[in-house]
């Protein structure tokens, strides 16, 4: 009787609520709910917010008693679809089936959140997006994207995602231009026809935007951007790359960090660093970042080397109010443990006092340094030219992610540091995390 009462009382809640606890769980397990009791039955079907996860089966029968089971569900919704999220490893994809699922939801209307993420890169696979008016978060990844015909924009777009996108000149600068909203954009794409692309943003509210360099495109600019507070700039660079391959990555990213030299915070990838070093020039990187508050260097070990600490030091050069530095390592925990270290006695010949470092010697209150293995010459010297040419500094964090254990020698190293700079707190951590 009891069982029975505490039933009676999850059935007699309200429908506003019994739909906010069946957004909270997967799709699948939203519609099983229905055998619970008669008024559970169609509650699902008012769920606005649809998330799959799929593998597409090689049995076509079972390929196809899936593809019925998506387009029930979609049909069976009372009201509109207002997110949809499809996560898959196609097998055999098959771009009607999608291009079926856009279809129904455009019907229902309302959409405002599209993300889909092709995880077979090595499977093509089509997107020929219907005209979705109330659109505001596209996020595609490893995709040939197609807009409408006739398109003019989705005008209220304000957060676009491409990554690994193949779209042609005139769409991607349609789908930019027509973005009079956009406010976010991240990713790297690549033509349709086997040419390289020029994107340019006149995008008045854009605030963040990230870009993934590589020779797939010749050009991106930012013209117009006064609300841009953000960028991250990373480029498709190697240790095996050649002299020419690297001068042209320094000059396609210089045009656009000159652009967005006004920015805050600003990201930047140790690989891309690397780049500006060309020959007996130590930075190629003619830039002043005059409003530059948050410094973020990311990458692997493996491209630290003297080149990157002469780049680096004339780069600070440049940042004259910096307040905070970040330096993550991103490789897993246990990669490059045979990594040979490089020759220390280039380094160690630059970790001196430098005058004229006005970040350093008037603004600089924090740096956090993110590693996953005992640190390589390189990057320690990195920490220890910074602690003993910040005279301002205040905290310096240091994270050993995986199960690194910290040398003590460097703790000698470091604690000398206080001589210089007397306020700072350098403080020591680790982390099963590393990423």
């Amino acid at each position: 009787m009891a069982k029975a009462k505490e039933l009676d009382r999850l059935s007699a809640l309200p429908l506003e609520i019994k739909t906010s606890l069946l957004r909270r769980l997967p799709i699948e397990d939203a519609v099983r709910t229905s055998a619970l009791s008669h008024s559970w039955r169609h509650v699902w079907t008012h769920l606005s917010k649809l998330s799959f996860n799929f593998c597409y089966p090689e049995d076509t029968d079972l390929h196809q008693a899936w593809f019925e089971v998506f387009v029930y569900l979609i049909s069976s919704l009372r009201g509109p679809v207002t997110d949809f999220d499809l996560c898959y490893y196609p097998n055999a994809y098959k771009s009607v089936d999608l291009i079926c699922f856009l279809s129904l939801i455009f019907q229902k209307g309302g959409l405002r959140k599209l993300s889909l993420d092709n995880y077979n890169y090595s499977c093509s696979a089509l997107v020929q997006l219907p005209y979705f008016r109330s659109l505001r978060v596209l996020y595609l990844r490893h995709f040939d994207l197609l807009l409408p015909h006739d398109f003019q924009g989705f005008e209220h777009l304000e957060d676009l995602s491409l990554y690994g996108v193949c779209i042609s000149q005139k769409d991607i600068q349609l789908l930019i231009d027509g973005s009079k909203n956009l406010k976010k954009f991240e990713g790297h794409v690549h033509s349709d026809d086997g040419n390289t692309l020029s994107l340019t943003f006149n995008s008045p509210l854009l605030a963040y935007i990230q870009y993934y360099f590589s020779d797939s495109v010749k050009q991106v600019r930012v013209i117009n951007a006064p609300l841009l507070e953000k960028a991250h700039v990373s480029a498709r660079i190697g240790a095996t790359s050649s002299k020419e391959e690297c001068a042209f990555i320094a000059a396609l990213t210089s045009k656009f960090i000159a652009d967005i030299a006004t920015v805050s915070d600003f990201s930047l990838g140790l690989q891309t660093l690397k780049c500006f070093f060309q020959d007996t020039v130590p930075c190629a990187l003619r830039v002043q970042f005059l409003q530059l508050k948050a410094l973020h260097l990311e990458g692997s070990v493996t491209c630290l080397d003297e080149k990157v600490f002469a780049t680096f030091c004339c780069l600070l050069r440049n940042m004259p109010v910096l307040e905070s530095l970040e330096i993550e390592c991103i490789d897993p925990p246990g990669a490059f443990e045979d990594l040979i270290e490089p020759d220390g006695s280039k380094v160690n010949e630059c970790i001196k006092k430098e005058d004229g470092i006005s970040c350093l010697e008037r603004s600089l209150r924090q740096l956090t340094i993110s590693v996953t293995s005992s640190m390589s010459i390189v990057a320690m010297g990195m920490i220890r030219f910074i602690l003993l040419n910040a005279s301002v500094i205040e905290l310096a964090e240091i994270i050993y992610r995986g199960d690194s254990e910290v040398e003590p020698s460097i703790v000698e190293e470091l604690s000398l540091v206080e001589k210089v700079s007397p306020n700072v707190n350098v403080v020591f951590s680790s982390t099963s995390d590393w990423f």
